[in-house]
């Protein structure tokens, strides 16, 4: 019987498609992956903007999460953003019943107040600093997020907010959307010991969260699939610039990324 690599995958529900479930799910099929998927919130949105964000119960996804566990073996872990400390809780049990699967983790800013109701942005930022992060292989997060927490008080100003998530726990941080000299976006991406630079033209066009969901969506498929990490961020990253040149208008707001595109080469 054929065997397909298994990824279990966290997140929103995207009902545009642009991120998160159920694009990741696509974007996992077309690099030969399977995944598995438990939404963790559902999010009102099109296109051009977030209107609302409903988190669904974490009894409700905690059941969901067994119930897959205890059917299908799993060989990597994705989450999308986290909106509530109780998801992080959640998160960080699994990691660590399958410590030795790898975990990528995508973090980003959490939606206003006024779109995610209840919400405990430093309550949840407080569980996912210490309880996910020393659980995760990879944190994919963009240089926005990072200033804005730490303008929020929820990263020291003292230290690189890159080497605070290292010294929480995360084993290496992908930090993304940042600028080089040449105007071309910087993907950083850092160890304990080494940092290393990709530069790579996309289009202003495209919302950097969707990059970044497809980058790290990526990254677990070719962890499933057994590539080291270090061989799964250079695949991923040519992915996505292959992707983001294929990408195309939906509606009135952002372009999307064409998941269909495929580098075999």
């Amino acid at each position: 019987m054929l065997s397909l690599p298994v990824a279990l995958i966290l997140g929103p529900y995207d009902p545009s498609g642009a991120a998160y479930l159920p694009a990741d799910v696509l974007n996992s099929a077309q690099l030969g992956c399977h995944a598995l998927s438990v939404p963790t919130s559902l999010l009102v949105r099109d296109s051009a903007k977030l209107e609302h964000v409903q988190l669904l119960t974490d009894e409700i996804i905690d059941d969901q999460l067994r119930c897959l566990l205890e059917d299908s073996s799993i060989q990597a872990i994705k989450s999308g953003p986290v909106y509530s400390p109780e998801v992080a809780s959640l998160l960080a049990e699994v990691s660590a019943d399958y410590n030795e699967v790898p975990l990528v983790l995508h973090l980003t800013g959490l939606p206003e107040t006024a779109l995610l109701d209840p919400c405990w942005p430093e309550d949840t930022f407080d569980a996912l600093y210490k309880l996910v992060l020393p659980q995760t292989a990879l944190v994919v997060v963009d240089y926005t997020s990072l200033l804005q927490w730490q303008s929020e008080g929820l990263l020291s100003e003292d230290t690189s907010p890159v080497q605070q998530l290292l010294q929480a726990g995360a084993d290496h941080v992908l930090c993304t959307g940042g600028n080089s000299q040449q105007g071309m976006p910087t993907y950083q991406f850092f160890s304990h010991v080494d940092q290393l630079d990709y530069r790579i033209p996309l289009p202003n066009a495209v919302r950097q969260q969707d990059l970044d969901s497809f980058l790290s969506t990526a990254i677990c498929a070719y962890l499933a699939q057994g590539n080291e990490l270090g061989a799964a961020v250079e695949l991923s990253i040519e992915q996505l610039e292959l992707a983001s040149q294929h990408s195309f208008q939906l509606g009135m707001g952002h372009r999307q990324l064409n998941r269909l595109s495929r580098n075999d080469d």
